[in-house]
């Protein structure tokens, strides 16, 4: 039978079953080595309410908490958040990591 994905979708790699995660989109519940995972570090305050914060804090270079959140997600609701996109099959069997994550990287300067 053909394959379509290597991994068969999965990143369960020598275990026979993995815990079930609930999405954050829809509440459904896949596999937590199939779902689509994302770390997301924002803001506690917007930036336009945020000056006025520091302009009315006691303390002088107060850092306001981060808001940590990992999310979840089914492949249909990244596909439809747009968090992944379906690729074709030549792009599908190239391992490298996509542009985007380059930014993030750190550079040895």
């Amino acid at each position: 039978m053909t394959v379509k994905r290597r991994n068969h979708g999965r990143n369960r790699h020598g275990r026979s079953h993995t815990r079930l995660v609930d999405c954050d989109g829809c509440g459904c519940r896949p596999a937590k080595d199939k779902a689509i995972k994302r770390f997301t570090v924002r803001n506690i305050v917007d930036k336009s309410s945020l000056r006025d914060l520091s302009d009315a804090c006691v303390i002088q270079n107060y850092e306001l908490p981060k808001f940590y959140v990992k999310q979840h997600y089914c492949v249909s609701c990244a596909v439809h958040r747009k968090v992944v996109r379906p690729r074709n099959r030549e792009t599908r069997r190239e391992r490298t990591r996509p542009a985007l994550m380059d930014k993030y990287r750190k550079r040895d300067d």
